[in-house]
């Protein structure tokens, strides 16, 4: 391998890229389901993709908090990237930190529209 090809193949994996992702169904009985229009991952050297997991690819982040790839499943469906947030997988309210949203202690953890949810990773424009 040669020091240019080396050189592309860092740039690549370095340049990681940051989207917000919109509410696309929080009605969904087990996830809730977010997108990115005209996102996907991209295409790396044929070398290195084989060596690099798809999950390990992107980090996901809700109000600025990392949430763990067993959390939820993605899917790239046309020119769409999906994060489905699988319900189960997130506790109930201990806090009441946002009683003017109606939640209270105890209640189901919840995402709403409104909530800042971002990917960042080796992810790029579909032109």
């Amino acid at each position: 391998m040669n020091i240019k090809l080396l050189k592309n193949i860092m740039k690549e994996v370095n340049a990681p890229e940051e989207f917000q992702l919109t509410a696309y169904d929080l009605n969904h009985s087990l996830y809730w389901i977010w997108r990115v229009e005209n996102v996907r991952l991209k295409t790396l050297y044929s070398k290195l993709t084989e060596l690099r997991k798809s999950e390990a690819r992107f980090d996901v982040f809700i109000e600025g908090l990392f949430i763990r790839s067993e959390d939820y499943i993605f899917e790239q469906i046309g020119n769409d990237f999906y994060i489905k947030f699988i319900r189960s997988q997130f506790p109930t309210q201990f806090l009441n930190e946002d009683v003017d949203r109606g939640i209270q202690p105890g209640d189901p953890y919840a995402l709403f529209s409104d909530d800042d949810v971002k990917i960042k990773g080796d992810l790029e424009i579909v032109e």
